[in-house]
């Protein structure tokens, strides 16, 4: 028991720990985010109005796992700046750009932005997003930022709604055009116009394991509208939430299957949700499963582990026979892979045959639909937790 409420003391101890950490990184670089749409914002309102507003006027839970994940984002980002820096190229870490479009103040932080100077005149915007698993296409909502985010690059370029702050928040550069910015902070001379240098932005995912981008995205003006039309319609919520006369549960939330409503933070209440149906003596059969699913993810996790090390040691052997070890022995074995019916292709060849015989008016598609057969449904139980 003693054991149990010292390391519960110790988990307890890091949590206040990164929320401290998380609130003054916060404080420095975003200051007070209920004061203005970010881009970040934008991006959740095009996917989740209400989780949106939501983030605005709720407190935000400061579980360990929340902040361990956030932090994670941070850390990962410290990272990819001094694998930049050590390169010694031109960058320009968390530029601020503050706007006004149609009375709603926006402000866009931009991860990373990379400068090259005459002749080469290009800018590289890198946002940086950190993940358990890489994506296989990227989300919306981080499209949405990212052309937000080149957007009023290009078309605040002129404008002195430039700014760099130090780790601590403090301002070094303010109210500059870009550059006037690169000029101080660089020492580099930029063209007047932003069309006259190569613009592109791009997104950097990066797990504990890998990395992968998506890009480079070009300066869209239609995106940029999108993304500001957002930034309105989120000002208005939050403008009328505050004046009581919009509540969360009147606005929208996102539709059909959705897969971050499990991490969302305000789903406790969510309209999404069928509300009313309470069965609290099923809690602790639902905490059980979670328990065991988390078993079968470590062990997965550790039978990997130590089927890489052992076919390693199979070929670092020298032998395409068995291994002897004790009681047991192994080897690695190649086993073919799955064979599988290309639809498509099968529809060209079918479509090409029946062509050449004079046998055009058969519908292929048709054809294929009737030798189809479907399974019998399954059902499955899907458990979402209610934060």
């Amino acid at each position: 028991m003693e054991h149990s409420d010292r390391t519960e003391g110790l988990r307890a101890l890091i949590r206040q720990g990164l929320q401290a950490v998380s609130q003054q990184s916060t404080a420095a670089y975003l200051g007070d985010r209920s004061t203005y749409v970010g881009m970040s914002d934008i991006g959740q309102h095009w996917e989740c109005p209400r989780a949106a507003l939501a983030r605005k006027v709720l407190p935000t839970t400061n579980s360990l796992e929340r902040l361990l994940t956030l932090q994670r984002g941070h850390w990962f980002e410290s990272g990819v700046g001094q694998a930049l820096a050590s390169l010694g190229l031109h960058v320009l870490p968390q530029l601020e750009i503050n706007w006004q479009h149609q009375g709603v103040p926006i402000k866009a932080h931009l991860d990373f932005v990379l400068v090259w100077g005459a002749p080469v005149n290009a800018i590289r915007i890198l946002e940086v997003k950190s993940t358990d698993k890489l994506p296989a296409s990227p989300h919306d909502s981080h499209l949405l930022q990212l052309h937000g985010q080149i957007g009023l690059l290009a078309q605040a370029w002129d404008k002195p709604v430039f700014s760099i702050r130090a780790e601590d928040g403090t301002l070094l550069h303010n109210e500059m055009t870009f550059p006037q910015l690169c000029h101080a902070r660089l020492g580099l001379q930029l063209p007047k116009q932003a069309e006259e240098l190569s613009m592109e932005a791009w997104l950097l995912c990066l797990s504990m394991k890998d990395v992968t981008t998506f890009g480079p995205y070009t300066f869209n003006q239609a995106m940029l509208d999108t993304a500001l039309d957002h930034a309105v319609q989120l000002w208005g919520d939050l403008t009328a939430n505050r004046a009581g006369i919009l509540s969360l549960s009147q606005v929208t939330c996102a539709q059909g299957f959705y897969p971050l409503c499990s991490y969302c933070e305000y789903n406790g209440d969510c309209p999404k949700f069928p509300q009313g149906v309470e069965m609290p003596q099923w809690e602790p059969a639902l905490d059980k499963l979670a328990v065991l699913k988390n078993q079968r993810t470590t062990l997965d996790t550790e039978i990997k582990e130590m089927e890489a090390v052992l076919k390693l040691v199979h070929r670092q052997a020298g032998t395409r026979d068995w291994v002897q070890a004790g009681k047991h022995r192994f080897r690695t074995v190649i086993t073919s892979g799955r064979s599988t019916l290309n639809r498509d292709a099968l529809r060209e060849e079918l479509t090409d045959i029946f062509r050449f015989e004079r046998l055009g008016d058969i519908d292929v598609d048709a054809l294929l639909a009737r030798c189809e057969r479907t399974g019998t449904p399954s059902e499955r139980v899907c458990v979402s937790p209610v934060n």
